[in-house]
């Protein structure tokens, strides 16, 4: 039954997930001794502290780990991951302004699914469980308590870390199968430790149980909870392609199921994966491989995995993504297993430790929540009387009693809502005036084609809006419509940002995407007619803005504008030009000469290509893959079909007498 008060309970859910924060984090442990060993950092060719470079990238929360007595080896002292080194790192976290989430190992060393060594301090009482909960708890509640004595109380706490097998045992030892009741009274005090020094504090920590591989979540969470382990917030959890598998579908199927499954949050705390398969030291490289269908190891197949899954754990439920750890760069200096790094080649710096901008960093830069989901339901409320804003309902918020969702007011009385439903969906839908069942559209019987009263949706690859009138067929006439930059040469610039009255009431900086060449572009949809204001900025900071020349400065009197047709809709612009930014970017050998004046147009593309040379015989047309998707002989004015390809940016290649490669992009 359709109530008001499951409606009402619903949508107070709804906007409680939906304000919560999205955490875009990385693991920083390793920073302090690189440092150490002479390590600097550099962004953009300048020198600097690589935790305000990761929050300046859009981080905001930094993980660190703690080891009990952390053994020394070859020329390294002790005093790594042990606490004063924790207490360096979250001060340096919290200066550059980013949340913390302190990681226990309860080792003196690594810890993992495959070994859980009790610090040699607590040795004598790895078969006296009833000890080992006192240490656990004591151990906790004084780290934290010193900790917060220090005004540096982490937001989360991680009680273990990759506790797949049972804890606190000798090195060496065989820790599988868990014992249930050593390993959830072992637990349970730590986590008592954790609730006990947050009572004391202003900062409640939020307590972290983490595991390798999301796909053993359900058996040991199942476990964990049969057997009393239930005072937790999160679910934490390593994925590692190399070694769990990279599925991003996959995965978001396991983030949605343990969360609705067990009413607990989901985090992968630690992810990692390689930008290149070089090393830069004689210390072998533990990671080397990435995922199905990400191609060999380079900064972009980083950087694309990266935002994918992360897109996928936020569409999915979860809140948050850690990369661990971005800045462990090659060095002279030793650690356990030998001289330099064991993972320069999966850092987000390259062998000159320069920070790689179009590398897995661009991870931390993107706006998870704004443009990533892939369904938007629009409708237009004008002249609807009685109307208090906007709702919509469907058999995709829920599959058995359907829930009214509040609808977002874009101005101009369009409302719209953006979700996430798997391709190939077929399903049902239709929009209300008010939050009650009753205040629904009458939808006419010529598109009414789910049970004779419901819109239908067929949900497609790509970007899918589905945008009408109240009570009407009418498709709105929404316009894609693509915002690009040319950076080239922009001092300080960290990417590219654009904003605007399209973005919502109160203006939102939105993250660009760079498509190579310094070009970057964010692509959207708006309906037709409409027209406003927008500038770029070379920053996620309001400060950051370019200075539009007067001329330009349509909107506002500092801002350009915009003003959507039933054409062609991209605003493509230098950083603080008039000047239109070219999509062109040549390459190769033999460049033309003046007088063979190319043309390719119009670009971007729709369905045809038109290409006028003097001298070009050969063409293929490419994926940024690499796989060519069109091939064939050109004569002096030809044109080539690109009917049927999905709207995306290509490669062509034209060869002959010279060499050319030129961007095209289809919208």
């Amino acid at each position: 039954m359709k109530t008001s008060f499951t409606t009402l309970l619903t949508i107070l859910i709804y906007l409680s997930v939906n304000a919560q924060t999205f955490y875009k984090g990385v693991d920083l442990s390793y920073v302090n001794q690189m440092e150490d060993c002479g390590v600097i950092y550099y962004d953009a060719g300048t020198a600097g502290d690589p935790f305000q470079i990761m929050a300046d990238h859009g981080a905001n929360i930094v993980r660190v780990r703690l080891w009990h007595t952390p053994e020394a080896w070859a020329s390294f002292p002790s005093s790594y991951s042990g606490y004063n080194d924790v207490v360096t790192t979250i001060t340096r976290a919290r200066s550059s302004g980013m949340s913390v989430l302190l990681d226990f190992h309860y080792s003196d060393t690594w810890v993992d699914p495959g070994k859980q060594a009790i610090p040699s301090a607590w040795a004598s009482l790895v078969n006296n469980t009833s000890a080992l909960e006192t240490k656990m708890y004591d151990y906790t509640f004084q780290v934290l308590s010193d900790l917060d004595q220090l005004g540096l109380m982490p937001e989360f706490v991680q009680v273990g870390n990759e506790t797949n097998g049972s804890m606190l045992f000798p090195e060496g030892a065989n820790i599988y199968p868990i014992d249930w009741n050593r390993q959830s009274a072992i637990i349970n005090a730590g986590i008592a430790g954790v609730r006990a020094a947050g009572n004391n504090s202003t900062i409640q920590p939020k307590v972290v149980l983490h595991i390798a591989n999301p796909v053993h979540g359900d058996g040991w969470f199942g476990s964990a909870v049969a057997n009393g382990v239930t005072d937790f917030d999160i679910m934490g959890f390593s994925l590692y392609p190399e070694w769990h598998g990279g599925n991003i579908g996959q995965t978001g199927d396991i983030v949605e199921y343990l969360r609705t499954t067990y009413n607990k949050d989901v985090m992968l705390v630690e992810v990692g994966l390689p930008w290149t398969d070089a090393s830069n030291d004689a210390a072998g490289n533990i990671l080397s491989q990435m995922p199905s269908g990400y191609g060999v190891p380079s900064p972009a197949a980083q950087r694309n995995w990266l935002v994918d899954i992360t897109t996928e754990v936020h569409n999915r439920g979860g809140i948050g993504v850690i990369y661990w750890e971005p800045a462990w760069v090659s060095t002279g200096c030793d650690t356990e297993w030998g001289t330099g790094s064991h993972y320069e080649n999966a850092t987000f710096f390259d062998f000159n430790n320069e920070l790689i901008t179009d590398g897995g960093v661009q991870f931390l830069e993107q706006s998870y929540g704004a443009g990533v989901n892939n369904v938007t339901f629009s409708v237009d409320m004008t002249g609807v009387t009685g109307a208090n804003g906007a709702y919509v309902t469907g058999n995709f918020t829920g599959s058995g009693s359907w829930q009214i969702i509040p609808m977002v007011n874009e101005g101009g009385n369009i409302y719209t809502y953006s979700t996430s439903i798997p391709v190939g969906t077929i399903g049902a839908y239709y929009f209300l005036k008010n939050n009650t069942w009753g205040d629904r559209e009458t939808v006419p019987a010529e598109c009414a084609l789910q049970w004779g009263t419901d819109r239908e949706y067929t949900i497609q690859a790509g970007q899918n809006v589905l945008a009408f009138p109240w009570g009407s067929c009418t498709p709105m006439t929404e316009r894609t419509v693509t915002f690009r930059v040319d950076m080239t040469g922009v001092n300080g610039a960290q990417g590219a940002y654009v904003t605007g009255d399209f973005t919502g009431a109160s203006w939102q900086i939105l993250s660009m995407t760079h498509e190579g060449n310094n070009i970057y572009s964010y692509t959207t949809t708006m309906e037709e007619g409409a027209t406003g204001g927008y500038y770029f900025l070379k920053r996620n900071k309001w400060s950051f803005r370019e200075t539009v020349p007067s001329e330009c400065a349509l909107a506002y009197g500092t801002d350009r504008q915009y003003t959507i047709t039933g054409t062609n809709n991209t605003f493509a612009f230098g950083w603080g030009s008039c000047d239109q930014a070219s999509a062109r970017v040549v390459t190769g050998i033999g460049l033309p000469s003046e007088n063979q004046e190319l043309s390719v147009y119009p670009n971007p593309v729709a369905d045809v290509l038109y290409l006028k040379n003097s001298s070009y015989r050969q063409y293929s047309l490419m994926n940024l893959s690499g796989a060519t998707l069109l091939s064939g002989t050109l004569s002096r004015t030809d044109q080539i079909s690109m009917d049927g390809l999905p709207k995306g940016i290509y490669i062509l290649r034209l060869t002959g007498v010279d060499t050319e490669v030129i961007r095209v992009v289809k919208e």
